[in-house]
């Protein structure tokens, strides 16, 4: 009797999952979104090696890897990491989908010759960037704004400014939108401003109305990812923690991999916990 019990309450919560019209990505296509990697070019090496073995033990589809932006500062790689995140975009286009995030938004500005962008840049994590493009923070400083900025171009190279540019600030698949930090509550998703989804947080994190989509986001440092109703924030933290987390997704079902941990539990809202 108590079997049969089991077996009904299973097949009573997996039919209950599948009926609360779970987000699902574009048919056919599986979609990995990467959180803030901060200059921690190991990290993503790690985890795309990862990916790629996640990938191998499911169902064939289109694999599309997005990154969320703030691909630079805090870590020490970051020339390396944009070096290489610029060659995979160039190579894979439409697979690999790089957006903005509020660093590269600084870094850009920065080079512009933007004193205020420079200030706040340096204090969160711009040093680091530098010392990777072999500048010297202590001279770097006394320069002026402009020299600064012709500074950083001559470094980072018109080319890979001209790049960051480009980047695009979000990203549409199925019921998903994807940005980096999140969305401005109550305004149309093709009317948000580059502003908010760049920098947006309190407003966006304590909202819990529905968006239009689900928005999967970075930006916002946590100890582990987190599932809301109308949000996955995957922003782990990886230039200090050493995890830099990946959220997969196909069809109606998702999943994490992290370069820190395996994850046995998944969530109550999360219909891979009845995945075969």
């Amino acid at each position: 009797m108590r079997f049969k019990e089991a077996l009904w309450t299973l097949s009573n919560l997996a039919a209950t999952v599948r009926s609360k019209r779970l987000p699902s990505t574009c048919v056919g296509e599986r979609v990995y979104a990467v959180g803030d990697i901060h200059g921690r070019l190991d990290l993503f090496r790690k985890l795309l090696a990862q990916l790629e073995e996640d990938s191998q033990s499911r169902k064939k589809g289109t694999i599309r890897i997005i990154l969320l932006g703030d691909l630079v500062d805090r870590g020490p790689q970051s020339r390396e990491m944009l070096e290489l995140a610029k060659r995979m975009e160039l190579q894979n286009r439409g697979r690999l989908v790089v957006l903005c995030g509020n660093h590269e938004d600084l870094l850009l500005a920065s080079a512009n010759g933007n004193a205020d962008a420079q200030q706040i840049w340096l204090a969160n994590g711009g040093d680091a960037t530098l010392a990777s493009y072999g500048l010297d923070i202590s001279q770097f400083v006394q320069l002026s704004p402009k020299e600064r900025g012709d500074a950083l171009k001559n470094v980072v190279g018109i080319d890979t400014l001209d790049w960051l540019k480009r980047l695009p600030l979000s990203y549409r698949n199925g019921d998903y939108f994807y940005c980096h930090a999140g969305v401005r509550p109550g305004v149309s998703l093709c009317k948000q401003r580059r502003e908010d989804l760049l920098w947006i947080r309190q407003e966006f994190l304590q909202n819990t109305n529905f968006h239009g989509a689900m928005i999967v986001h970075g930006h916002s440092e946590t100890s582990e990812p987190e599932i809301m109703v109308n949000r996955i924030n995957i922003d782990t933290r990886a230039y200090s923690s050493n995890e830099l987390t990946a959220l997969g997704m196909q069809g109606p079902y998702r999943w994490f991999v992290s370069t820190a941990r395996k994850y046995v539990f998944q969530s109550a809202l999360d219909a891979s916990r009845i995945q075969s």
